[in-house]
């Protein structure tokens, strides 16, 4: 078994419970490419690591369809591999050749924490002039707590790899702030991904 293919079969858990709507956003904070020069993708499957079978069909079902905007073919994983688990490698090897596919995009959950922010707290004074002015000011003055704020981070890789060697061409970690509805933020992660590749010429 190859290591890429390992790689991919292995992480066939809990993926992304991901992925939100409104003020949530997504950002790539770091992504790697081989330093050979890889042929642009034409044709992809995509694949949403997941035991949460609704999860990974609305997930790969809308990367999919950013990658069709983009001028990409995609096909979900689903709609070829049944398993809702963890396929076995030969599996996922036929699926690929079935629909001569160039490339294998992957996204598997790395963790989610949550985190915290914190302001101090600061007091205002008003200002009067000489001695008396400073004394009666004091009383006018006004106090700002500390505000605390915590919100959830989900950290996700994305890898595409290159079939049938199953070579990696490229991978890239995300940060997903404040996940709540898979449909609404999974178009924003597929174009922040789908820009990163992009600019290296993948697709």
């Amino acid at each position: 078994m190859s290591i890429a293919y390992r790689t991919i079969l292995l992480a066939w858990v809990s993926l992304l419970a991901l992925l939100a709507a409104g003020c949530a956003s997504t950002s790539l904070v770091n992504e790697w490419q081989t330093p050979d020069t890889p042929p642009a993708v034409r044709k992809v499957l995509v694949v949403g690591v997941t035991q949460q079978a609704s999860v990974r069909r609305v997930f790969e079902d809308e990367f999919a369809a950013q990658l069709r905007a983009a001028g990409v073919e995609a096909v979900p994983s689903y709609t070829l591999l049944k398993e809702d688990g963890q396929a076995e490698q030969a599996v996922l090897e036929q699926a690929v050749q079935d629909i001569g596919a160039d490339g294998v995009l992957v996204t598997r959950l790395v963790k989610q924490e949550q985190r915290v922010d914190v302001t101090p707290g600061s007091y205002r004074p008003s200002f009067g002039p000489g001695f008396y002015g400073w004394y009666s000011s004091a009383w006018v003055g006004y106090y700002d707590p500390p505000s605390v704020y915590q919100y959830d981070v989900v950290i996700a890789e994305t890898s595409l790899y290159s079939p049938p060697q199953s070579k990696l061409v490229w991978s890239g970690t995300t940060e997903t702030f404040s996940p709540k509805d898979v449909k609404k933020e999974t178009t924003g992660f597929a174009k922040v991904i789908i820009a990163a590749l992009r600019k290296r010429g993948i697709v």
